[in-house]
């Protein structure tokens, strides 16, 4: 049975980020997403295993992934993908790549669990959010952080 809550508001998340791959549309507290580059801008020299390079911020360079819409790691990128979204996480920064990003201030809808079909232990997909922006797949950064991590040592296994 699903469970149907009110709009994320009430969990103190105002505004909200969008990042879209492909169909996937991912939904981050403002907060989480530190900046936004363009996809050019990512030095794929060297990559780090899982990520496709490298992008500069804090006099840092921090790894930066491309997932496929199923949540995949991809080694190639899609020229589709011409934003590098950086994520704030507990330990540092990740960048994601995406179609496009979008800031949403007031965000309104129902909130839905994840199906049980969707529901994997390691899915960084929170809920479903039903919003007039379409179906948003609710994560946080972390959360994104610790399933690239699983599937990076999944690939090595």
């Amino acid at each position: 049975m699903s469970m149907l809550r009110p709009a994320l508001a009430g969990a103190g998340m105002n505004a909200a980020a969008v990042l879209k791959i492909n169909g996937l549309s991912l939904l981050f507290q403002q907060g989480e997403v530190r900046t936004l580059e363009s996809a050019s801008d990512v030095d794929g020299r060297e990559p780090m295993a899982g990520s496709v390079g490298w992008v500069n911020y804090l006099r840092q360079r921090w790894p930066v992934y491309c997932l496929s819409e199923q949540l995949e790691l991809q080694d190639e990128v899609p020229s589709s993908r011409r934003t590098c979204a950086l994520l704030a996480m507990d330990n540092g920064y990740a960048g994601v790549l995406c179609d496009d990003a979008s800031i949403i201030k007031q965000l309104a809808g129902h909130r839905h669990e994840v199906p049980t079909a969707m529901k994997t232990a390691v899915t960084p997909i929170q809920e479903l959010l039903a919003s007039e922006h379409g179906l948003l797949c609710v994560s946080s950064a972390n959360q994104l952080a610790a399933y690239i991590e699983y599937l990076i040592h999944a690939k090595k296994a």
